[in-house]
C-alpha cells in the first residue's frame, strides 16, 4: 500500500513538473525588446495574418496553459488553432492586453473583446459549435507568460482562473 502511494505521489511531482516548467537559455540574445516581438504576434493574430504570426514562433514552440480543466499542452502544429477559431466566429476581436517585461519573459494579461458574427467551432473547453449571435463579448483576464529567444517566442504559460476563458465565453454567448 505504502509503495503504491509512494509511486502516485512520484508520478503526480513528475507530472506537475513537467507542465509547469521552461528553463531559459540564457545565452539566447534578442534583436529587439522581447515586448515588442510578443505584441507583433498579437497583431498579426488580431488581423488574421497567420504567416507573420507563426513567423514570430520559434521552431520547438510550446504553450502550456492551467486551468482548462487541469493542464494543456499544446505543439507548435496547433499554436494557432484557437486564435484561428477566435477570428473566423470573431472577426474583431481584440486581445486589449497590458504588458509587463522581465529580461526575456514577458507577462501579458489579456481581456478579449468581439461581436459573434461568425460561426464559432473553438477547439477547446467544451464551447458547443454556435452559429453568429452576433452578441458582443468582453471577457475576464487571463494571464500568460510568454519567453522570447532570439527574437522569437519559445515557450508560453499561460493561466486561466476558473469561470474565465471557454466558461465565461459560454456564459456571455448565453450557451452555458
Amino acid at each position: 500500500m505504502l509503495s503504491t502511494r509512494i509511486r502516485l505521489g512520484a508520478a503526480l511531482v513528475a507530472l506537475l513538473t513537467g507542465c509547469a516548467g521552461y528553463t531559459p537559455d540564457p545565452k539566447a540574445p534578442n534583436v529587439r525588446p522581447p515586448a515588442e516581438t510578443v505584441i507583433a504576434h498579437l497583431r498579426a493574430c488580431e488581423a488574421g495574418d497567420w504567416a507573420a504570426a507563426e513567423a514570430y514562433l520559434g521552431p520547438d514552440y510550446h504553450l502550456k496553459m492551467k486551468g482548462m480543466p487541469f493542464f494543456v499542452s499544446v505543439d507548435r502544429a496547433h499554436a494557432l488553432d484557437v486564435h484561428k477559431a477566435r477570428k473566423r466566429a470573431f472577426p474583431d476581436f481584440r486581445f486589449n492586453e497590458t504588458v509587463e517585461s522581465r529580461g526575456n519573459a514577458v507577462t501579458v494579461t489579456v481581456f478579449l473583446s468581439g461581436t459573434h458574427t461568425g460561426f464559432l467551432d473553438y477547439p477547446v473547453g467544451g464551447v458547443p459549435k454556435l452559429e453568429p449571435t452576433g452578441k458582443k463579448v468582453k471577457l475576464p483576464s487571463e494571464s500568460f507568460t510568454y519567453y522570447v529567444e532570439r527574437d522569437r517566442i519559445v515557450y508560453t504559460y499561460g493561466e486561466i482562473p476558473d469561470g474565465h476563458g471557454p466558461a465565461a465565453l459560454k456564459k456571455q454567448l448565453g450557451v452555458e
